[in-house]
């Protein structure tokens, strides 16, 4: 019986395949949806804060659902321990719950997500240089990988809140090196194997939350090398992202961003600076994102999100060699 059963799902399977192949090219109404789980459904892989090798180590998975299935999405504390741990959740204002006296993460039945840092309880001393470590407490998932140019339009949207951001560090405070910063950025690589920029890659910063910045916004667009992930960042102003807002109403947000046309303002400023000069934005894929609190000054911050939304607008053959 479970024989039959496969060979006549098989069968449906190629079927389907060639009826693909003789359908005319058409873009699906709602879009590619890159996201394979933006609800975190399927939970939440934590990480040690150290890597190995580079690659992050699972010590354990933050479940909000019941079930057992892989969690496509990872909360690391780069550098900075956390106590938290898969067992034992518990209930909050928050929804289901996890939380160790720093640090918490959180979703309710709604789909919002709590992020909270109390980095008066996690650095012994105020950041004296800008070449110390600092605070990231971040969420970040996959995407396989969407080559930029099979897609008319790539939109990126969510909802942001400021819950709360406290800054704790008195006369020390210092804006050249200390700040809050929720930050949200896709990362993008050129898998074009025939251009000589092959594998180099980009983060494109979704410019979120500065505490510095008027009304909380990121206030200006930059472009340059980062020394600790030893890749170009993009960062988009606050206000290209959200609008005209002000994050310290502790109000809801929503960002959206038309991704390929940020791709290629990334790429234009870069090539100004001689950088990347054999990418075209048809070069790069579209493989993965992060979210979360960046914290190089002393502060005790909450903030909330939902509606994570990655759509790519692709023609139904182009959508067959998507890897994801």
């Amino acid at each position: 019986m479970k024989r039959d059963f496969l060979l006549v799902m098989s069968m449906k399977k190629m079927i389907f395949a060639f009826l693909l192949f003789l359908v005319p090219a058409f873009s699906y109404a709602d879009g590619f949806q890159l996201y394979a789980d933006p609800a975190m459904q399927d939970g939440v892989a934590l990480l040690a804060p150290q890597p190995v090798n580079g690659v992050g180590v699972k010590i354990d998975t933050l479940r909000f659902d019941d079930n057992n299935k892989h969690p496509v999405w990872r909360l690391c504390s780069w550098d900075f321990a956390t106590k938290l741990s898969g067992e034992n959740p518990i209930q909050t204002d928050y929804g289901i719950t996890y939380a160790d006296d720093s640090f918490l993460f959180a979703r309710d039945e709604k789909g919002n997500f709590t992020m909270r840092v109390d980095a008066s309880k996690v650095y012994e001393t105020h950041r004296t240089s800008s070449s110390q470590p600092w605070i990231n407490f971040l969420v970040e998932t996959d995407f396989g990988s969407l080559p930029v140019g099979k897609a008319n339009t790539v939109t990126f949207s969510y909802s942001l809140r400021i819950v709360r951001c406290l800054n704790r560090m008195g006369s020390s405070y210092d804006t050249s090196i200390h700040a809050a910063q929720c930050l949200g950025y896709l990362y993008v690589r050129n898998t074009n194997s025939a251009s000589s920029d092959y594998g180099k890659a980009l983060w494109l910063g979704m410019g979120c939350f500065d505490n510095r910045g008027s009304g909380g916004l990121l206030a200006n667009a930059s472009t340059h090398w980062d020394l600790g992930t030893s890749t170009y960042i993009h960062q988009l102003a606050g206000k290209d992202v959200f609008g005209k807002i002000n994050f310290n109403d502790h109000k809801w947000h929503k960002a959206k961003v038309d991704v390929k046309a940020a791709i290629n303002d990334a790429i234009k400023s870069l090539h100004e600076n001689g950088f990347l000069t054999d990418s075209t934005v048809d070069d790069f894929s579209i493989q993965g994102m992060n979210f979360g609190w960046e914290l190089p000054g002393t502060f005790d911050v909450t903030s909330q999100f939902r509606d994570f939304s990655l759509v790519a607008d692709v023609d139904i053959r182009d959508r067959r060699n998507l890897g994801n």
